[in-house]
């Protein structure tokens, strides 16, 4: 019977959640947790609650402007439920089923083609890649070399050649890259299932779309809506929450680690990995393991929770009233206007 490659993921994510709920729990006492857990301040969670909202306020700003770059129609308030809904549908799906949703379900919606959708979606890995690398190699410059894992080590290498290999590709061989797939697309042999030759227009449109940020004074803006994005997260108010016990530095580097696990696969909702790398986070900057875990999973919570809810109770809604996933590409004329 042939078996899947998305079901071998899953199952394979499945796998690395237990593993890493394991490591993040094997040596912590219950009561130590729910005791840090139970100390925790309110008006840090309120706080914290208050960062996630400016967070996600700037990712529907940023994700708007890049729209706009296409089609100068694309209204700020056609973008927020898009998005909202996305991150919740990836936050119970596997598969990242919430990007499929953006790219397809909203093309009328934001009066944009699915091409152009999905390179804002690859623009914003991009960019929120860039700024968490920074906070992650300002994290390991900031340890102590015995302190140091040969996991965190990897890492590094292993997401720097991710972020610069993107960039890399974008600014100095984007354009061969298109040229190539072009030609692929009017190749005799390959233009005979007409599969490659209906692709040319979609990579026309993928590639003006990466293209238009080459501007400094583009990718610049962007940058800094990207850092505003991330330097308002939960992660220092939650810290602060549970009376964390470490160093100034470990909830930022903890916001690293956390987030760029969620380029492991693992379960919907990155359960297992995210807390793990969370904790590992704050506790290579000397947080107790109680306190690491207990902030960890009131992060988890707090970021996930809200976003969840309000992005399925949305879809619940637009469902029933049909205001959405008609599937009717919008307009791309707009490109001119870029």
């Amino acid at each position: 019977m042939r078996v899947s490659w998305r079901w071998i993921r899953f199952t394979a994510g499945l796998v690395i959640t237990s593993v890493c709920l394991w490591l993040a729990l094997r040596h912590v006492h219950v009561e130590g947790v729910l005791g840090a857990a139970r100390q925790a301040r309110w008006l840090w969670l309120a706080l914290a609650l208050l960062a996630l909202t400016v967070d996600y306020a700037v990712r529907i700003y940023r994700w708007w402007w890049l729209l706009r770059l296409c089609n100068s129609e694309v209204t700020l308030r056609s973008c927020v439920w898009p998005l909202i809904a996305s991150f919740a549908v990836n936050n119970v799906l596997p598969f990242r089923a919430g990007d499929a949703l953006r790219v397809i379900g909203f093309r009328e919606q934001l009066r944009s083609s699915g091409t152009w959708v999905l390179a804002t979606l690859l623009i914003e890995r991009m960019l929120d890649l860039t700024v968490l690398l920074g906070f992650f190699l300002l994290g390991i410059s900031g340890l102590g070399d015995n302190s140091v894992s040969a996991l965190y080590v990897r890492t590094a290498i292993f997401v720097s050649c991710i972020g610069g290999g993107a960039w890399l590709t974008l600014f100095l061989v984007g354009d061969r890259l298109k040229a190539l797939l072009l030609r692929l697309c009017h190749y005799k042999t390959a233009s005979k299932g007409n599969f490659l030759s209906r692709a040319e227009q979609p990579i026309q449109q993928l590639f003006f779309a990466l293209s238009v940020i080459r501007a400094p004074e583009r990718i610049l803006k962007l940058i800094a809506m990207s850092a505003i994005v991330w330097i308002g997260e939960v992660f220092v108010a939650i810290s602060k929450a549970v009376l964390y016990d470490g160093q100034a530095f470990g909830p930022w580097f903890a916001l690293a680690t956390g987030s760029l696990s969620t380029l492991v696969p693992s379960s919907p909702g990155f359960v297992g990995t995210f807390d793990y790398f969370t904790i590992s986070g704050l506790t290579a900057y000397g947080a107790s393991a109680a306190v690491a875990t207990a902030a960890a999973f009131i992060i988890h919570l707090v970021l996930w929770l809200p976003l969840t809810a309000a992005g399925m109770a949305y879809l619940l809604f637009a469902s029933l009233k049909g205001h959405w996933g008609r599937n009717v590409a919008g307009p791309t004329q707009g490109q001119e206007r870029a």
